[in-house]
């Protein structure tokens, strides 16, 4: 399964994703940690909910009805997309390819645009050639034992159904500080995914992308040639 697969299971039924891909991908899941980790945010969001009986913290109480709504609009993206992970990697990649060089026709970047056309193809490319490495790089990316391995982690637990809506509220916690720092780090993407209604997902591809997110701020990558042995180097694709 891909990880956008991963993504349905669990929102679909009040259930751990452990049992379904536990032997698939084998020694990913640091369950006990995981779980503690997730309740830990749970009770860090509570908490806030406080500010509701302090009128001058109004505003964070407005904000925190905001993150619930668009969450809930994250999870509807879920089904919406054939794999919303690879379309969220792909809204990215087209930022990059406006202003990164695209570099030689015989580079990795070309390379990498053939090796996965067939399997990029359900990609609504717009703009044609010009995103082809877009469609390219999201869908291998996507598609990468790397980016399963993180969404099953930060899915995954073992854990009484009793203690689920706890954790469940926790991977909403986390989701809602990865979009403010995401807010922060990256404006122009983070507002491409929040018009897409897509940015309380971020959490799940943060581990990947912020990395090259802050490398292509710092403009270390002159050509796409470069940033693709860069991705193909360091994520398994």
């Amino acid at each position: 399964m891909q990880a956008s697969d991963y993504l349905r299971i669990k929102y679909q039924a009040d259930r751990q994703i452990a049992l379904t891909t536990q032997n698939a991908i084998g020694g990913v899941l640091h369950s006990a940690k995981g779980v503690a980790s997730d309740i830990y945010a749970d009770i860090e969001r509570a908490s806030w909910y406080s500010s509701y009986f302090i009128p001058q913290y109004n505003d964070v109480c407005q904000e925190l009805k905001s993150e619930e709504i668009r969450s809930l609009y994250s999870i509807e993206s879920i089904y919406r997309h054939r794999d919303v992970i690879a379309y969220m990697l792909y809204l990215y990649f087209k930022m990059v390819c406006d202003d990164v060089e695209k570099g030689n026709s015989e580079g990795s970047a070309r390379k990498l645009i053939k090796k996965m056309a067939g399997v990029a193809s359900h990609m609504n490319v717009a703009g044609g050639t010009r995103y082809a490495f877009a469609a390219a790089a999201s869908v291998a990316l996507s598609q990468s034992g790397f980016m399963s391995k993180i969404v099953v982690e930060r899915l995954s637990a073992k854990l009484p159904q009793a203690v689920f809506a706890l954790q469940f509220y926790g991977i909403q916690q986390k989701c809602a500080l990865a979009a403010r720092y995401l807010k922060v780090m990256d404006p122009e993407y983070y507002w491409v995914l929040y018009q897409e209604k897509l940015e309380m997902l971020y959490y799940f591809i943060e581990p990947m992308l912020s990395e090259i997110i802050k490398k292509v701020k710092s403009k270390i990558f002159s050509n796409l040639n470069q940033l693709t042995d860069f991705i193909q180097g360091n994520f398994d694709v």
